[in-house]
Formats: structure tokens, sequence, C-alpha cells
């Protein structure tokens, strides 16, 4: 969402991180810096009601700013800090003690995965690319032994890219 805000403008974007208030006088009198702020606000609010369905809508409704609906929704979302660091904690449980099943394909690993590593990062924990590499490597089962100690090998002289590791995982599950 943070993405989407900012290829509206930044100050869209930054309208979220900032208390709004209606300006109480005529529009006519308003500074410019007042008219961008307003038009900024109604921007994201907007952009943000769309995002939601109509549970989620329910909820900050009755609110007039941007900032509103984003703190509203985060804590509806992810809720207090304890909670956060829960989730967090759950998280990276899953993600240590994940590993290919017998009757598991590699998309189906890498999607389970990529759920993990990618709601992490939506709590604000990204985890560096080469741990991932690793952590992809020790979830192989022993029947990819060789191919695992090899990309090992290659990831250990250069750094490699996921993606590129990824790509080459999938070539030689398919063989």
């Amino acid at each position: 969402m943070n993405l989407f805000l900012k290829s509206l403008r930044v100050r869209v974007a930054k309208s979220i991180t900032k208390e709004f208030s209606d300006p109480l006088t005529n529009e006519n009198t308003w500074s410019e810096a007042t008219a961008k702020d307003y038009e900024a606000n109604a921007k994201a609010q907007y952009a943000l009601t769309q995002a939601l369905n109509k549970d989620d809508l329910s909820h900050i409704i009755n609110y007039k700013s941007a900032y509103e609906v984003w703190n509203v929704h985060t804590f509806t979302h992810e809720g207090t800090s304890q909670v956060k660091r829960s989730k967090t904690d759950l998280l990276h449980s899953k993600y240590e003690n994940l590993c290919m099943l017998d009757n598991e394909g590699i998309d189906d690993m890498l999607t389970h995965f990529t759920k993990i590593t990618n709601t992490l990062s939506s709590l604000g924990d990204n985890i560096d690319n080469d741990q991932n590499i690793q952590k992809v490597i020790r979830a192989l089962p022993k029947s990819w032994e060789v191919k695992a100690t090899t990309l090992k090998e290659l990831n250990d002289r250069e750094e490699m890219y996921f993606c590129g590791f990824i790509r080459n995982l999938k070539a030689y599950g398919w063989r």
C-alpha cells in the first residue's frame, strides 16, 4: 500500500504518517500548503478505503483522515506491539522448521516459504538474501543433497540472487 500511495505522490504517502485536521476556514482562504495537504489526505484516504473489504470498511468509515484510517486498519490487522511480536515469533518458528515434505513439490515448498518471508517482511522483519538461500537449502530433502551441496558451494563463492537460486533449483527439480 505504501508503494501505491507513493505512486500518487510523496505528499499522499506521507499523509498516513501525520495527523490531519480538516481546515475550519473557507476553502478560498486556504494557503497553498493547506490545499495540498487536504488533497493529499483525500487521495490517501480514498486509496485506503478502496483497498478494504466491507468488514474493514465498517471500522473506518467515520474517520476523517488517512492517518486515522491507516492506524485503525494497522491496529486491526497487526494488533498491539505484543501481538505483532507474537506473530513474528510464530513466523520465525515456521521459518526455522520449514522442510520440504516427501509428497511436496519444490513449487509447493517455495510457495509456503514465500508466504512466511513476505508476512515477516510486512511486519517489518526482513531476512536477507543469503539467509533465505541457506534456509531453502537446509529445507531440501536428502534426495536433493548433491544439488544442495553444489548450490551451497556456488553461493559461498559469490553472492547469488534469490531469484537465480530458485530458477536453478526448479531446473534441477524438473529433471
